[in-house]
């Protein structure tokens, strides 16, 4: 009876170690799968992040050279510093329009001609830039204020925020971009009202414009990692089960062989 017992356990030991055998490149693979696609979502974030980042930058840099082609006519009257206003407006495309200053008041515009509105310095993040919803011209989209001063002088440089927008809808990464301008947020979408409410915890990074100062935002939705892993596993998990259990077979059959040539 000891015997069979004896026997019974060691026949119990052996299947069990066989099938943790076989299991194990079951796991890996699962593991693995599980670790690649974490890293196919951090690298696509950073490079949306620093694709949003480079795009952006490259469309401030045109405002700024705008700005300083014109910052000069700021000591016109607005009928005389309008025609090459105009002109400048019309050769760069990413520009809307350009908006003369005279001591924080905007005194000449290619789009309202001359004008009397105060600028609040304060409005502006690092005092350059501007995002907001609308304004008077396009009320529904949102734009973007760069301003370049040289007091008393100055000038504000606007784009469209489509422009921006369909920059950061063109990123082929998958990761979903956030720009922040200040307390202002535009996402491919439009301006996001409340950065809490955006979904973007998974992956998440950030990275900061150190010539401008705007930081784009970078991320996953909740459960999108795990999703991709699923799917994942679900179309390698007849393959991995074959591995399993041909390793299985073979460790079987290695004991079994064994045991046949012991006397």
């Amino acid at each position: 009876m000891a015997i069979h017992k004896k026997r019974a356990g060691r026949v119990l030991l052996e299947f069990l170690t066989i099938m943790l055998i076989g299991l194990t490149p079951v796991a890996s693979g699962l593991l693995i799968i599980a670790l690649q696609v974490d890293r196919k979502h951090l690298e696509a974030a950073e490079k949306s992040a620093l694709e949003a980042l480079e795009r952006i930058e490259t469309v401030i840099e045109t405002l700024h050279t705008s700005s300083s082609k014109v910052l000069s006519l700021a000591e016109l009257a607005c009928d005389k510093a309008m025609p090459r206003l105009r002109v400048e407006v019309v050769s760069e495309p990413n520009l809307r329009s350009l908006v003369l200053l005279r001591e924080n008041r905007a005194y000449c515009s290619t789009q309202h001609g001359e004008s009397e509105i105060i600028i609040d310095p304060g409005t502006f993040h690092n005092q350059k830039l501007l995002l907001a919803a609308g304004n008077q011209v396009t009320p529904d989209s949102p734009v973007l204020y760069y301003r370049l001063q040289e007091y008393p002088f100055g000038v504000l440089s606007l784009t469209n925020g489509l422009l921006l927008q369909q920059m950061i809808s063109a990123i082929k990464e998958p990761a979903t971009v956030i720009v922040q301008f200040g307390t202002a947020y535009l996402s491919e979408t439009g301006i996001v009202e409340d950065m809490n409410h955006t979904n973007i915890n998974e992956q998440y990074l950030q990275v900061v414009s150190h010539k401008h100062g705007f930081i784009v935002h970078s991320g996953f939705a909740d459960g999108s990692t795990w999703q991709e892993v699923r799917s994942n596993m679900l179309a390698s998990a007849p393959s991995l089960l074959l591995v399993g259990i041909i390793t299985s077979a073979f460790v079987y059959w290695s004991l079994f062989s064994r045991r046949n040539r012991k006397p």
